[in-house]
């Protein structure tokens, strides 16, 4: 693989079956870069284009054990998932610049790829999920599926030292912070508030991989933010629904409620409780 293609990263500790399913979909197109501890070790014998990285090569490092002294967690989740969460961002620059990438693709590990990467036209060299509705103190954007370089690194880490470290833009999260603890509202900060602030403040530019874009083919694709949720680029209630998750069509499309047309899907996230349905017959009933 040459350098200046894009492989995909995934980060992960401990074994879960849906991993598997997942690498075995998503490497069918792409070199992928399983970041992660001994127990999914053996999943890179799936394929060839599956190169397994021990995760402890990053978490020791001291740069990386300093962020996470200063790590302050303002979430109802627990302390180590939200870190966890920050810490990728950390690790992913940590490989990039090691491995001279110039990009990578980054995957949740419940995330499935249905095409090659380097296929699409992506028009920004940054590009996430950003939701279209923002109500209630929601703050969020998302990189389970997100094309990364390392001006997104620089600018999360500034950004990171400024809301932790020195706390000089501390202000940008007190009233999220107040509205979960004044509400009794599960959530709160996490790193998908940071992708929000990042493209809020221009510090950079990204792509909303939500709105439809073109594949070298010049054909359309989006992606989609949660398989059981029909929310989308233009609606909330943008995709037609099967009981809880959006339907698919032919394997890989879904119908657009608001432009009345199928559109052609890049990924899958099997997010929460739609996970069960990333299992052994899901490569059977899909198109990639």
């Amino acid at each position: 693989m040459k350098n200046n293609e894009i492989p995909c990263i995934i980060i992960h500790r401990g074994y879960k079956p849906y991993l598997k399913f997942n690498l075995e979909i998503t490497s069918k197109n792409n070199k992928i870069f399983l970041i992660g501890d001994s127990s999914v070790s053996n999943l890179a014998s799936i394929s060839d284009k599956i190169e397994f990285i021990d995760i402890r090569d990053f978490e020791r490092r001291d740069r990386i054990l300093e962020l996470r002294k200063n790590f302050v967690n303002y979430n109802t989740q627990s302390n180590d998932i939200e870190w966890m969460n920050f810490e990728r961002v950390f690790i992913m620059q940590d490989f990039m610049l090691e491995r001279d990438y110039k990009q990578v693709f980054h995957l949740d590990s419940d995330n499935i790829l249905l095409k090659n990467i380097n296929t699409f036209k992506f028009k920004n060299r940054i590009a996430y999920c950003i939701p279209s509705f923002q109500d209630n103190y929601r703050m969020d954007s998302s990189i389970h599926c997100g094309l990364l370089e390392n001006k997104f690194f620089t600018e999360f880490e500034k950004l990171f030292s400024d809301l932790y470290i020195n706390k000089s833009k501390f202000h940008l999260i007190e009233k999220k912070i107040n509205y979960h603890v004044e509400n009794g509202v599960r959530g709160g900060i996490t790193d998908m508030t940071l992708y929000y602030l990042l493209n809020k403040l221009k510090k950079i530019s990204p792509q909303n991989l939500m709105q439809p874009f073109k594949s070298a083919d010049d054909e359309e694709y989006i992606f989609i933010n949660n398989y059981n949720l029909a929310e989308g680029f233009y609606d909330l209630n943008n995709f037609k629904m099967k009981r809880k998750n959006i339907r698919l069509y032919n394997g890989n499309s879904v119908y657009d409620l608001i432009n009345l047309k199928k559109v052609k899907i890049a990924n899958i996230h099997f997010q929460g409780s739609s996970k069960k349905y990333l299992n052994k017959y899901t490569k059977y009933r899909l198109k990639y």
